[in-house]
C-alpha cells in the first residue's frame, strides 16, 4: 500500500508539492517528516508535510491511492465563468473553449464515470455562456508511436499579433500574408528570414471594460505606483532599505568574513531586484558558481566552510542605452567606480574595463547572408 506526502513550501509565495512512498509506520513517517523540515531551515525556507494520506485533493485533481482512481477537483465555492459566445474575440478562440474543457476534464477523469459525475456544473457554466455543444468523454488511447522520441527541427519564428475586433470587416490575417509574399517573393534577399513558414499570425484580445476603467483613474493613482521602489513581503528584509526596484543602478556588494572584507561593482540596466535575484541563483547553484567574480568568491568560502555577509548598496545611476546613443552611459558609469575604487580587495578583475558594452546587441540587426 502506498501513502501520499503532501508538501507545502513557503517562502515569497506558495507552492504545492506532492510525493509517494511506500507504506510504513507512524515513527518512520514522523522522522522522514521532521528530516525534511530540517532540509529546508538550513536554506531558510519553511516547509509543512502532510503525511499518512490515502486520497489528496491536488490542483484539480482529487487521487486515490488506494484504488489508484482519480477524478476532477472543484473548490465548494469556486463556480466555472468562461466568455460568452458572442463577445469580441478571435473566432479560433470561442470555437475551441467547449473542446478545450472537454479535453481537460477528459485527461483527468479515470474513466467516463468520473467524468460524467463532474461535468455538469462546466456544461451549466458554457450554456449560460452561450454555448450548445455537449460535453462527451473522450477516450484515452495509446498510440506506441507516440512514445517514440522524434528529432523535431527547430524553426525561428516571428509572431505577428494584431488587436481582434468584430468591428474591423478587413481580413487582416490575409491581407498581411500577401504583403509579405509582395514584398519578400521568392529570390528576395530577405526570404529567407520573412516567408509564411517563419512568419506566423495569431490574433490577441482587446483589453474588456473592466481593464480601460481601471487604467483611466486618477492621476494619485498612477503617481503612487510609479513611486513605488519596493514589493517585498517584509520590508525589513529587502536588501537596500526599500529602493529594490531602482532601474538602470551601478551597485556594489561587500562580502564581509571575520577576517577580510571584499568588494564587487556591478550593474543592472532591469530592476535591482531581478540581478539580486540572480545572484542568489549563482550563490546556490553549483553550475552557475562562474557566472561573476561574486560567486566565485562565495563558492569558495563556503568550500572553505567559512561564515559571511553580504551588504548591498547602490553607487549610482545610469542612463541606459538607446538607439542613436554614441556610448552607453551605464557601462560607462560602472567603469568609472571600477576605476576609482580604492578597496584592497576588489573581485573585479581590471580587464573588465576594456569590456564592449552588452545593452547595444538587443539592438543591432543581424547580418543576413
Amino acid at each position: 500500500m502506498m501513502f501520499l506526502v503532501l508538501f507545502l513550501l513557503t517562502l515569497e509565495y506558495r507552492d504545492d508539492g506532492l510525493a509517494m512512498i511506500p507504506a510504513a509506520n507512524g515513527p518512520k513517517m514522523d522522522k522522514l517528516r521532521k528530516q525534511i523540515g530540517s532540509v529546508f531551515k538550513k536554506e531558510g525556507l519553511k516547509i509543512t508535510v502532510t503525511t499518512n494520506l490515502v486520497e489528496v485533493n491536488f490542483l484539480d485533481v482529487t487521487l486515490n491511492a488506494v484504488n489508484g482512481r482519480y477524478c476532477p477537483y472543484r473548490k465548494p465555492n469556486d463556480h466555472p465563468l468562461y466568455i460568452n459566445a458572442q463577445s469580441n474575440h478571435p473566432p479560433n478562440i470561442i470555437k475551441q473553449l467547449p473542446k478545450m474543457i472537454t479535453k481537460r476534464l477528459s485527461d483527468i477523469s479515470c474513466d467516463a464515470e468520473e467524468f460524467n459525475k463532474a461535468k455538469g456544473a462546466y456544461e451549466q457554466a458554457l450554456r449560460s455562456s452561450g454555448y450548445d455543444e455537449k460535453m462527451e468523454y473522450i477516450e484515452k488511447t495509446s498510440n506506441p508511436a507516440d512514445s517514440k522520441v522524434r528529432r523535431k527541427r527547430t524553426r525561428n519564428i516571428i509572431w505577428y499579433n494584431p488587436p481582434y475586433s468584430l468591428n474591423v470587416t478587413t481580413n487582416i490575417g490575409k491581407k498581411f500574408l500577401w504583403l509579405l509574399a509582395k514584398h519578400f517573393p521568392r529570390g528576395h534577399r530577405l526570404n529567407k528570414i520573412f516567408n509564411k513558414n517563419t512568419v506566423k499570425l495569431s490574433y490577441s484580445c482587446l483589453p474588456n471594460v473592466s481593464t480601460i476603467l481601471n487604467s483611466t483613474r486618477s492621476q494619485k493613482t498612477v503617481e503612487e505606483k510609479e513611486d513605488r521602489m519596493c514589493n517585498c513581503r517584509n520590508k525589513a528584509k529587502c536588501p537596500i532599505s526599500g529602493e529594490c526596484l531602482k532601474t538602470a543602478v551601478v551597485y556594489e556588494a561587500t562580502l564581509q568574513t571575520e577576517e577580510t572584507q571584499y568588494q564587487y561593482i556591478g550593474l543592472t540596466e532591469h530592476t535591482f531586484k531581478a540581478r539580486y535575484n540572480a545572484h542568489k541563483s549563482s550563490f546556490n547553484n553549483e553550475n552557475q558558481r562562474l557566472s561573476t567574480e561574486l560567486s566565485k568568491k562565495v563558492w569558495e568560502l563556503k568550500e572553505q566552510h567559512v561564515p559571511y555577509n553580504l551588504k548591498w548598496t547602490i553607487l549610482r545611476h545610469g542612463q541606459p542605452y538607446r538607439g542613436g546613443m554614441r556610448a552607453c552611459d551605464l557601462c560607462l558609469t560602472e567603469k568609472l567606480c571600477i576605476l576609482t575604487s580604492k578597496h584592497e580587495n576588489l573581485l573585479n578583475k581590471r580587464r573588465e574595463i576594456l569590456n564592449k558594452c552588452r545593452h547595444m546587441n538587443k539592438l543591432l540587426l543581424k547580418k543576413c547572408l
